[in-house]
């Protein structure tokens, strides 16, 4: 991680003892990574992966056969989701949310599943984000 990115990102994600699920904190309008990791031996054949970060029904991402799909997307979160998609096979499949607004404080829910000749089962994690007015 380059120096520029740690001072430009005052996010902090955190495990609470006893709970399995991640909470990470932002401030509005600030780019918070919200963690999630799936388990697999080897590397994940992406092009029949699919991977799901929601609210409950609200749709925040989708990526399907190798690619965003992001038709379906909740427009409140149009253009400020991403992926780290050159690390995807190896199982980080954590969501970058750009400008962060009061609204987006919620718990999502990360869903990945291999589709194919393989499939495996689903794997799910959950993150709460905490939004905090501007520092």
């Amino acid at each position: 991680v380059s120096p520029d990115l740690l001072h430009t990102k005052k996010v902090v994600c955190f495990f609470i003892p006893g709970q399995p699920d991640t909470t990470c904190r932002a401030f509005i309008g600030e780019t918070v990574i919200l963690p999630c990791t799936a388990t697999s031996p080897g590397e994940l054949i992406l092009s029949s992966s699919m991977l799901y970060w929601q609210i409950d029904s609200v749709l925040v991402h989708f990526f399907h056969n190798g690619q965003d799909s992001l038709a379906f997307q909740d427009k409140h979160y149009h253009g400020r989701t991403s992926l780290f998609l050159d690390q995807m096979k190896h199982g980080n499949f954590s969501l970058k949310l750009s400008n962060v607004q009061s609204l987006d404080a919620a718990e999502y829910i990360c869903i990945y599943r291999q589709t194919g000749d393989n499939p495996n089962q689903t794997q799910k994690s959950k993150v709460k984000l905490i939004v905090s007015g501007k520092a």
